[in-house]
């Protein structure tokens, strides 16, 4: 029983990993071919003329979307994963940073993602992605220039933002974690397959002009909603803060004695995260 326990564990684990390589990788080549048909100064129409005029646009579109949200959905469990299995004390502290950050430049990716499509739920989400930059004392408004100046200068610096973290976490990837050989490999048809799959059976409707008041289409976004109804912009940029700042914590040699105190703390958080995501869940839908 040991022995299958630790071999469907294993497997889980593999399963995992080359869903998270195979879905990156596809999303940004996806990204590639939906990028020459996106205008920033007329981001909604270029989605629907992508889809109503370009061979295979809603396709690639939808392709785009699913291998994005794969990508996310598999990092968080590796990252899970890894925390379970103690990877955090065995890894180098590096290597562990690297994972860390690499599940929140791809939470930012996934984000602005939906900002720049800018239907109702991406004005949304760029609106109060703007308004939590400019809760920080001193540096908000720079922030805020950098990276969603939405009310003053659109959505250039936001698409910029976009295909510049995704470069990045490109580069990152193959410098830490793989190598072409590797991804060319036969062994992973299946995880490519399964990207191909899910475009083909669902459909991403876009979201415009139904009077929304809340952002329904960024899931990871949702608890962030629910803490501004009880608390200031800066505190809900403090608790997620906090959160990453455990997570890098974990794999760090000096504090590792700590590691209960940190993992609890990350539970609870975690608890209150999906807490207030529900009530911005019940309130999305009422």
């Amino acid at each position: 029983m040991r022995f299958f326990s630790f071999s469907t564990s294993s497997k889980i684990n593999l399963f995992i990993a080359n869903l998270c390589l195979i879905s990156l990788i596809i999303s940004i080549l996806s990204g590639m071919v939906v990028s020459y048909h996106y205008f920033y100064t007329e981001p909604l129409y270029s989605v629907i003329r992508l889809e109503s005029s370009v061979p295979f646009g809603r396709f690639f579109r939808s392709l785009h979307y699913f291998s994005s949200q794969l990508a996310l959905i598999s990092t968080f469990f590796h990252l899970i994963d890894s925390l379970y299995k103690g990877w955090h004390h065995k890894k180098n502290f590096v290597a562990w940073l690297f994972l860390v950050l690499s599940f929140i430049v791809l939470i930012f990716i996934t984000f602005t993602g939906y900002v720049i499509r800018f239907d109702e739920v991406g004005k949304l989400a760029g609106t109060i992605a703007e308004n939590l930059c400019l809760s920080i004392p001193y540096v908000g408004e720079v922030l805020r220039d950098l990276l969603f100046p939405i009310s003053k200068g659109g959505l250039y610096r936001v698409y910029l933002a976009h295909i510049y973290g995704s470069f990045l976490l490109a580069i990152g990837l193959f410098v830490w974690h793989a190598s072409i050989k590797r991804v060319l490999s036969l062994k992973y048809a299946p995880y490519l397959y399964l990207n191909l799959i899910l475009p083909l059976i669902f459909y991403v409707p876009l979201e415009s002009e139904k009077g929304k008041t809340i952002v329904t289409g960024p899931w990871f976004f949702w608890g962030a909603q629910g803490l501004l109804k009880f608390l200031p912009p800066l505190g809900v940029l403090f608790l997620l803060f906090l959160a990453v700042v455990w997570l890098v914590l974990l794999g760090f040699k000096p504090a590792r004695k700590f590691s209960l105190w940190i993992v609890g703390a990350l539970i609870w958080w975690l608890l209150v995260y999906v807490i207030f995501s529900l009530i911005i869940y019940r309130d999305a839908h009422t």
